[in-house]
């Protein structure tokens, strides 16, 4: 499906303006720059009663002009105005459903049932897509044909919609290159479905918190990410959001993510150790020299790819190469 203009959506509420309100980028040409057809792309909206958000979350996937999009939305049988918002985009949707189901996690896996896309995300209902997302991700899948998923840049938001941070941990944290340690962030995280189940990798519904999380790990087990620092998405930051909760996110922590440290290397989960001492600075600051030589060498494996700002355009570099600690 091509994405919808401005002017075939309604029209957004009283006072909203702005990006994904009254802006738009210009609609994407057919094909790629090289001939080649845009990739399809599926998003997967999970939503319970989240609907003072989630317009703005709809806006945002459908006005980014791509030309090969895919929207599924999927509703846990929300008693706000939830329902009501959705019916107003029904048109530009692939699919929606509003029905009680297990929660979270069994939103998003009902969606990806249904995902026919080349690439795969989901987006809750708190974040957006910032513009232009889809077109820069699909510029930057051609640099790595055979990448397994793409990680890039979150900004952080407060309730109102500020930005107030922004998150690209891979180049911040050195455990990350070179511990091979997972940490990224979801929503501007994408995942090629071919590569997701022929590995036979999937979301647990046990989980409500660190489902993310241990996701990425799965992936991590087959294959680097092709990183970069493009801002793709934002994530809002509210009181009744799960992460807030950290009573039930330390308990998943525990039972979930530690036992994935252990499959570090024992050079990895030392230098893991050295990290969580008081000398934590130290040892931040040696792994990172560290890795801009190239030590060890498996840290030569990561790719990334970044704007040349002289040459006005994108290219593939060693993510090394990229880092800002």
């Amino acid at each position: 499906m091509n994405s919808p203009l401005l002017s075939e959506l309604p029209p957004p509420p009283h006072g909203k303006t702005g990006w994904p309100w009254t802006e738009t980028p210009k609609p994407l040409p057919d094909r790629m720059p090289d001939g080649s057809e845009w990739p399809k792309i599926s998003i997967v909206t999970p939503n319970y009663n989240y609907g003072r958000f989630l317009e703005e979350t709809i806006r945002s996937v459908l006005l980014q002009g791509y030309p090969n999009l895919e929207y599924i939305i999927v509703d846990g049988g929300s008693n706000d105005n939830s329902v009501e918002i959705i019916k107003k985009y029904e048109p530009w949707l692939a699919y929606w459903v509003s029905e009680p189901d297990q929660g979270q996690v069994d939103s998003i896996n009902k969606g990806l049932q249904r995902a026919t896309g080349k690439w795969f995300n989901w987006l809750n209902s708190d974040d957006i897509l910032l513009r232009d997302a889809l077109k820069i991700l699909a510029t930057i899948s051609k640099f790595q044909a055979d990448a397994g998923w793409i990680s890039g840049t979150s900004l952080l938001l407060s309730e109102e919609g500020s930005i107030v941070d922004y998150w690209v941990p891979w180049r911040t944290e050195p455990y990350i290159l070179g511990l091979r340690y997972s940490s990224f962030p979801q929503d501007a995280t994408f995942i090629r479905l071919e590569f997701m189940r022929q590995h036979g990798i999937s979301l647990h519904p046990e989980l409500s918190n660190v489902f993310d999380t241990l996701l990425h790990w799965q992936l991590l087990k087959f294959g680097n990410p092709l990183l970069t620092p493009a801002c793709l998405s934002a994530m809002r930051l509210h009181p009744q959001q799960k992460t807030a909760h950290l009573e039930n996110r330390t308990r998943e922590v525990k039972n979930w993510l530690e036992p994935q440290e252990k499959t570090l290397s024992l050079w990895s989960r030392i230098w893991l150790r050295l990290l969580r001492t008081r000398f934590s600075r130290l040892f931040h600051s040696l792994l990172g020299i560290g890795i801009s030589y190239g030590l060890p060498p498996k840290t030569q494996t990561w790719k990334a790819v970044i704007y040349d700002q002289q040459r006005y355009e994108w290219k593939l570099v060693a993510a090394r190469d990229a880092v800002l600690f």
